[in-house]
């Protein structure tokens, strides 16, 4: 019996110290903050996932509209000469660098430096396409006496043959 109280004044003076209470309030207070801290981190990754779709679908739609575009602009038979190649490098820098001015712009927002934001560039103004060609109007057939439901050859027959009364 006397290990036990041994033990257990052992065990009281550890738990009832001055240095424990202290100790674990550190812990407590170190622990909240680790974990206040992680979801500060959480929060700005969910807000980084919210810019990053909503630059991703600009980006698309603003590249499918190109794509676009430009596929209608090739269908359309032209008269004039074709693009040199300083011309399509220039085209493809200009869309380079709209790509990377809202990279970078958001960038600068996520590490909170301020930054104006990239200014949109407006579309060119695109030729009206000219209306299709009329087709001519073909008057409907009109319908034979054989497109009928009734054979010919039963409503022949009944026709001629004489009524017995």
């Amino acid at each position: 019996m006397d290990k036990i109280k041994q033990q257990s004044n052992r065990v009281g003076e550890l738990i009832f110290s001055a240095d424990t209470g202290a100790t674990y309030k550190k812990t407590l207070t170190l622990t909240w903050n680790i974990l206040r801290e992680t979801g500060i981190l959480l929060w700005l990754v969910v807000c980084l996932v919210f810019v990053g779709a909503e630059w991703f679908w600009k980006t698309s739609i603003s590249l499918g509209l190109k794509a676009r575009t430009w596929y209608e602009e090739a269908k359309e038979p032209k008269d004039a000469e074709p693009k040199s190649a300083s011309e399509i490098g220039q085209s493809m820098m200009s869309a380079l660098g709209t790509g990377t001015e809202n990279l970078l712009y958001q960038a600068k927002q996520q590490l909170g430096i301020e930054a104006d934001p990239p200014e949109p560039t407006p579309p060119k103004p695109q030729a009206i396409a000219k209306p299709p060609a009329p087709t001519p109007h073909i008057p409907a057939a009109k319908p034979s006496a054989t497109t009928s439901t009734e054979d010919p050859v039963k409503s022949e027959t009944t026709k001629t043959q004489p009524k017995a009364d």
